[in-house]
């Protein structure tokens, strides 16, 4: 009996460490630069004081709001001068779906800017679910353009160091459901 007391504590101690490393990943933060993903669209509208791309404050040019086919809302959303990181290129994009925001990309400076963006978004998910790097004959790059992936409960994060020229890559913030009704949508 004295053999099972002193063995109980390990095997438990065993187990909670495997369940740990099985475990999903834990939830992860829903806030890009202020707009929080699976909550309503509450930016403001831009005024005529503010820039198109940059501005002072968080808001969206009225002008750029666009309404996609398969429902979704497209508002290009002007970031903070001194809130927005060196590797952010340009406004941020949200998807929105009945009020609620689904999807934001972030669009990047490329294979210039990865290491940042892969930088912050490791060090705000944690360590990828998948990621690989790759070289791009098509690009004529000599460098390797990196990719990486986090899945949570109900979202994921998508990072490609490229999207079609060396010069631009994108994070892309989405939730489960909203990928599905894109994907549905395309298979039309």
């Amino acid at each position: 009996m004295a053999c099972m007391k002193s063995f109980f504590p390990v095997f438990a101690a065993a187990f909670l460490l495997a369940a740990a490393v099985a475990a999903p990943a834990a939830p992860g933060d829903k806030m890009v630069f202020g707009i929080e993903l699976g909550a309503p669209f509450r930016v403001p509208q831009c005024d005529s004081r503010d820039g198109v791309v940059y501005s002072a404050r968080l808001c969206f040019d009225a002008a750029e709001v666009t309404r996609k086919a398969w429902g979704a809302v497209q508002y290009n959303v002007s970031l903070p001068n001194a809130e927005t990181p060196a590797y952010v290129r340009g406004a941020l994009i949200a998807f929105v779906v009945g009020g609620i925001v689904e999807s934001m990309w972030i669009e990047t400076w490329g294979v210039q800017a990865q290491g940042g963006a892969l930088s912050a978004l490791t060090k705000k998910y944690g360590q990828p679910a998948r990621a690989r790097q790759e070289r791009q004959n098509t690009l004529r790059s000599r460098f390797a353009v990196q990719f990486a992936e986090w899945d949570f409960a109900d979202f994921s994060v998508k990072f490609d160091g490229t999207t079609g020229s060396i010069d631009w890559g994108r994070v892309e913030v989405s939730m489960h459901r909203y990928r599905k009704r894109v994907e549905e949508y395309q298979k039309r």
